[in-house]
């Protein structure tokens, strides 16, 4: 089995907006999340992207664009030495109750 590190998007990779990251363009990168991804590259760890997307469910973004975004965010991070082992999102409101969004472990078990 192998190991892995799961990383938050919003908040931890990009700056987390109050409105959310409707497209590539309000996508920004925290400082020095490119450089500390390339060095979790170095390790034998899988590199797996977890985040809430509620904004998809709610009618404000969609599944294409957020996919989009997570396609430029991982050829970024790969430009800058990073690697990407998976990214995984969850589409639904908190009011849905569903088994994937974070706290609860659906992502988790999903990427394994």
């Amino acid at each position: 089995m192998r190991r892995a590190v799961f990383i938050d998007r919003d908040g931890v990779i990009c700056h987390n907006r109050r409105d959310h990251v409707k497209s590539w363009d309000e996508f920004v990168f925290l400082p020095g999340t490119r450089a500390a991804l390339a060095s979790l590259a170095e390790s034998d760890l899988a590199v797996v992207i977890i985040t809430n997307q509620a904004v998809i469910n709610r009618g404000i973004v969609s599944v294409d664009t957020v996919e989009d975004i997570h396609r430029r965010m991982t050829q970024a991070i790969q430009a800058a030495g990073g690697r990407v082992d998976g990214v995984f999102y969850c589409p639904h409101r908190p009011d849905e109750q569903c088994g994937c969004r974070k706290p609860q472990p659906g992502m988790l078990l999903q990427a394994a």
